[in-house]
């Protein structure tokens, strides 16, 4: 099978790293093009690639050499571009947040519909090695029914001095690391949302974007997600707990994943609870000794986190565009992440977005 021709919009830090990665699988992308405002950023993609290099998206839109463009520009123009690109027959990797508003969220629904399998976003670190170890820990079965997740992404003790500090310009956690975490909040609740409640700070912070998000999400099953996405955190948590009616698991910084858990097979033998008053010691409890399984699980493959997300997503991509595979990133998935970020972002209105 042919590799895909791409083409890069926007050079900058993320853009770049999507470009190295794709590029280096170069049995499945062969890069064609890169375009950016900024000559210089262009001047560099054309020395390391012997693309095409364009300052004008027009232009690289016009390149019947690219087939997919991986867009990457100032979050704020994410939705226009990616329609702009559709338009001109491109398939589309759109990099998030995929939507500043409402009416965007909108705008890509009626452009998926319209485009059928032409638009595709990157929510890559769906593929982190750590995660997708504990979805699989929780489909087994062996920690029962889930009842609370617990997710943290406690980022260094630091203050954001680019533009991602700046509302107006699409900046704060909500919008850049929320995408990722809620991502796997949903991927836990596996259905619908009943119930959000997030709570924005903005602690020591240069500009105006909040730095300190807490969500809480409820699924129609019942089911809980605890999360939060700070760098004013000196101690951070835990990356990821789960509590089940069978046992529990934690991740506590992505390389190992502790459990404990019921025999499986083990019942809990019938019991009753007594309404007189209890001896003064022992009989509170129906279950005094339980068989529990204690193990440790290493985090498979002990790589770079960074680049494996990468990886994964161009290797899932390729599959989808030349051999039919659905992406595992579904369309309507990311648009629930976005419409659960417009909702946490109408509850703290003290923060005043473009």
């Amino acid at each position: 099978m042919s590799a895909i021709k791409l083409g890069a919009w926007g050079l900058g830090r993320i853009g770049s790293v999507h470009l190295k990665h794709f590029a280096a699988q170069s049995d499945m992308y062969e890069v064609v093009a890169g375009c950016d405002i900024e000559q210089p950023k262009v001047d560099r993609v054309v020395a390391e690639y012997g693309c095409a290099g364009y300052t004008s998206a027009e232009k690289l839109l016009a390149d019947p050499n690219v087939e997919l463009v991986i867009i990457a520009t100032r979050s704020l123009t994410h939705v226009a571009d990616a329609l702009q690109a559709l338009e001109a027959g491109k398939v589309v990797l759109l990099e998030k947040p995929i939507a500043m508003s409402c009416m965007e969220i909108e705008q890509l629904r009626e452009a998926d519909c319209a485009y059928p399998g032409k638009l595709f976003f990157l929510h890559n670190h769906r593929f982190e090695p750590a995660m997708q170890q504990v979805f699989g820990i929780v489909r087994s079965g062996i920690l029962g029914d889930i009842i609370e997740v617990k997710l943290c992404r406690h980022h260094t003790f630091s203050r954001r001095a680019d533009w991602q500090a700046y509302l107006r310009y699409g900046g704060g956690q909500l919008s850049n690391w929320g995408s990722h975490i809620i991502d796997h909040a949903l991927q836990f609740i596996g259905g619908p949302v009943k119930d959000i409640w997030g709570n924005l700070k903005g602690v020591n912070t240069i500009a105006d974007a909040e730095t300190h998000v807490k969500v809480l999400l409820t699924g129609e099953n019942g089911i809980v997600v605890d999360l939060e996405i700070s760098n004013n955190v000196a101690l951070p948590g835990d990356f990821c707990t789960v509590y089940g009616s069978r046992g529990s698991l934690i991740c506590a910084d992505e390389k190992q994943i502790r459990l404990r858990y019921l025999e499986p097979g083990f019942e809990f033998p019938e019991a009753t609870a007594a309404t007189d008053s209890p001896p003064l010691e022992g009989g509170h409890w129906a279950d005094a000794d339980l068989p529990w399984r204690d193990e440790t699980q290493a985090v498979e493959p002990d790589t770079s986190m960074w680049a494996y997300v990468e990886v994964e997503t161009a290797r899932h991509l390729y599959r989808t565009l030349r051999e039919g595979v659905p992406f595992p990133i579904a369309n309507a998935d990311a648009l629930e992440v976005s419409r659960i970020i417009q909702v946490v972002k109408e509850q703290n209105p003290e923060f005043k977005w473009g």
